[in-house]
């Protein structure tokens, strides 16, 4: 498995933007002032989410040991994401995540972390960071 790693540390303040069940995807947002373009944290594939609190003042971001779920033929990877606070730390657990610098329409996608799709028990394929 891969080794725990800092994806993002940051002074701004995130909060839970929009979460939707039936799509599977969270996004976090800082940015609220109107002089400050707004900075997603966009989850896709969410198979969990645990939360204290709604607010991320000072975020880190932080990736864990991916979590993998095996049947006899199969492996699938999912990523496990600290959101980590002063006062409380967040989990999710989804197949990607997308930092994005800006609005929908115009914003650039900074970077993101992926987990395969799967792959048959033997296969070497693992979780990248672009």
């Amino acid at each position: 498995m891969n080794p725990g790693e800092t994806l993002l540390s940051t002074s701004r303040t995130f909060q839970l933007w929009r979460y939707g069940a039936g799509h599977s995807q969270l996004i976090l947002r800082s940015g609220f002032r109107p002089q400050a373009d707004p900075v997603e944290l966009l989850f896709e594939g969410v198979r969990s989410v645990h939360f204290e609190n709604l607010h991320f003042p000072e975020l880190t971001v932080w990736r864990d040991e991916d979590e993998v779920i095996e049947t006899e033929k199969y492996r699938f990877y999912n990523l496990r994401i600290e959101l980590r606070s002063p006062k409380h730390t967040g989990v999710v657990t989804a197949g990607r995540m997308t930092y994005i610098d800006g609005t929908y329409a115009n914003g650039a996608i900074k970077w993101w972390v992926t987990a395969p799709r799967g792959e048959e028990i033997g296969a070497g394929a693992r979780p990248t960071c672009e």
